[in-house]
């Protein structure tokens, strides 16, 4: 009896964890697409449409985007670093987001107010592939 109350307990964390796991990524934002409450970085120009859709969502700062990877289109990771790869930016969070050209918020950037999106970088002072950090902050 012992047993199977024990078999029973790992079910039901199994089932639980089947049923969290989808919640968690429908809430990421590949092709093109950047849901509320984020912003998006894309690796390629128009947030990358006909392109590689290599793409990341933020909810909070990254004082050094070296460490992450993008992400491909089916949420798996791509292993290519984001630091000085970013084309286009989403911005959805609801406040102020900075892309800063070097890590620790340093260097020439670019404000990006609630709502604004900007598909080709290379028009702003942070640059095309030049962002190595995000400063996400509301007054």
């Amino acid at each position: 009896m012992r047993l199977s109350k024990k078999a029973a307990g790992f079910v039901a964390a199994a089932a639980l964890l089947a049923t969290v796991a989808p919640a968690a990524t429908a809430v990421a934002s590949p092709r093109s697409t950047c849901y509320g409450g984020r912003v998006c970085l894309y690796a390629g120009f128009d947030y990358n449409r006909g392109q590689v859709d290599h793409w990341r969502d933020f909810v909070r700062d990254d004082s050094n985007l070296e460490d992450n990877n993008w992400l491909n289109w089916d949420f798996s990771n791509s292993w290519h670093s984001m630091n000085n790869e970013t084309s286009s930016v989403r911005n959805r969070i609801g406040c102020s987001a900075t892309l800063w050209q070097h890590p620790g918020y340093t260097g020439a950037h670019s404000t990006f107010t609630h709502n604004s999106n900007d598909g080709f970088l290379t028009n702003n002072a942070v640059g095309n592939n030049r962002t190595s950090a995000i400063d996400i902050w509301c007054r």
